[in-house]
């Protein structure tokens, strides 16, 4: 959920502060990005994993500061609900193997996790929504204590006098109000941070932007929660409605959602994302640290206010500055789920940023023929349906039609196995991680078709709050594993 913050509460003299610093850190950023040569180095990539932490009767165990404690790692951190955390994988430069280094490397930190959790009585995992949830789960007494955590579910629920409200409709239906933003650490995610030099941002954004309803289809780990069949990517309208502050009935316009697929493609700059930010969003957290404090050798400057308050805009992808290397502009990839394996989680990865390279070369012509609502419109119906999903996209005349997912996929998964190549990407490793997708979509199953899947076979001989606890037992065994989700099988 972000920067960590040491204030609670705010008062008008903050907010005004923090605006004046708002505005110099956009100004500051708008002279970085007219600078010849500013932003420029090798293209890299990072991820960070958010991981569930249960106990042997496959519930949620609150021990995500215990955990902490024993592993001692810099790079993990705790996330909003105290049975999650957060692993930072170190970043690598995006040539030759860099997806089999983050497996390797996101592999060892499960491992060691596991090894210190195990005496605790913990289990480790990642999914995207854990099936055992329950209401009882929820609440402060579920939220780690931090001042960020607290900061921000007391502002929110201020902001929308009143509770949150979810309304996500499935197989099954769920309705229901929360006092607090705990629902949102429902979610676990893989998020992908890819370095992008200035110049090419507005490409590569609006690429991976119109790929992304192919990624989030196959990828599609997150169908049940507590106790109901909702989306098979329950994750997005979840984490939309969870934080959703807006009092619509008070307004005569409607703003956006803090966490949405944005307004429109990027016509020019990374410029664009950062002013809508500051524009449409309210800032919800105005802590102005001191001038200079972030500094440091080889560092750019801080723009420590402006980062603060995109990290409270969650866009599917988001446009991040660091001041890492003298500055430079990141895309951050944010709707992928947890697991099943991490060869799954690469192999995601993988395509999306393949795709995106892919589709470059006709993205002016896509973005004429695919207007943007299309393409959000793509995303949403991916993570209602995935692998059933049915996409607008150009038929061979160029007109737009709506066709199944999963007869636009072979064409896409070799354009993008090609398009890895040309990045630089070793062969054989564009060609394994392409056949884990490929074997998604010849069989038919990827982690939200696996569990639903089971959670049908097991309903025969248990009732659902059993069926669950033992599907996500078969789930633990199979991601252990490593075995790609393709794979898995069906309970007879």
């Amino acid at each position: 959920m972000g920067q960590s913050i040491n204030q609670t509460s705010f008062n008008a003299r903050d907010h005004r502060r923090f605006a004046e610093r708002l505005q110099q850190d956009l100004t500051t950023l708008e002279g970085l990005l007219a600078t010849p040569g500013w932003g420029q180095g090798p293209r890299t990539l990072g991820a960070e994993l958010e991981l569930y932490l249960t106990d042997p009767q496959h519930r949620p165990a609150r021990r995500n500061l215990d955990v902490l404690a024993a592993a001692d790692d810099p790079h993990l951190t705790p996330e909003l609900n105290r049975f999650n955390l957060e692993y930072n994988c170190p970043y690598t430069q995006f040539a030759g193997q860099p997806f089999s280094w983050l497996a390797r490397t996101i592999d060892a930190r499960l491992a060691s996790l596991r090894r210190l959790a195990q005496p605790m009585g913990v289990a480790i995992t990642p999914i995207g929504i854990l099936p055992t949830l329950t209401e009882d789960d929820f609440g402060l007494a579920s939220m780690t204590d931090l001042p960020r955590y607290h900061a921000l579910t007391r502002i929110l629920s201020e902001a929308r006098s009143g509770p949150f409200q979810i309304c996500i409709a499935g197989p099954d239906r769920l309705v229901m109000s929360a006092d607090d933003m705990t629902l949102e650490g429902a979610n676990t995610s893989f998020q992908l941070h890819i370095r992008v030099n200035p110049e090419e941002f507005a490409p590569w954004y609006n690429a991976i932007q119109i790929g992304a309803a192919f990624v989030l289809a196959l990828g599609a780990n997150s169908p049940l929660f507590l106790g109901r069949r909702l989306w098979h990517e329950t994750r997005i309208p979840l984490f939309k409605q969870s934080i959703d502050c807006r009092n619509l009935c008070q307004m005569n316009w409607q703003p956006p959602a803090r966490v949405s697929f944005g307004k429109g493609y990027v016509r020019h700059s990374a410029l664009e994302l950062f002013r809508q930010g500051v524009s449409l969003q309210p800032v919800l957290l105005p802590e102005c640290q001191s001038e200079g404090e972030d500094d440091g050798v080889g560092r750019g400057p801080a723009l420590s206010a402006l980062r603060l308050h995109q990290g409270t805009i969650w866009s599917w992808n988001r446009a991040i500055y660091d001041d890492a290397a003298g500055g430079h502009l990141r895309i951050e990839l944010r709707s992928l789920p947890a697991g099943p394996t991490t060869v799954d989680m690469l192999a995601n990865a993988a395509l999306a940023l393949g795709l995106a390279q892919a589709l470059m070369p006709q993205l002016e012509q896509l973005m004429d023929t695919l207007p943007f609502e299309f393409a959000e419109y793509n995303f949403y119906r991916a993570a209602q349906h995935g692998l059933h999903a049915e996409l607008l996209w150009p038929d061979a005349q160029g007109h737009l039609v709506e066709a199944p997912v999963r007869t636009l996929l072979p064409e896409l998964v070799d354009r993008a196995e090609t398009a890895l190549v040309g990045l630089g990407i070793d062969t054989t490793e564009a060609a394994h991680l392409m056949g884990v997708i490929r074997e998604r979509v010849a069989r038919n199953q990827n982690g939200a078709l696996w569990q639903l899947a089971t959670l049908r076979a097991l309903e025969r001989r248990h009732a659902r709050p059993q069926a669950l606890a033992t599907l996500f037992g078969l789930y633990r065994e199979h991601s252990d594993s490593g075995v790609p989700v393709a794979q898995w099988a069906v309970p007879a």
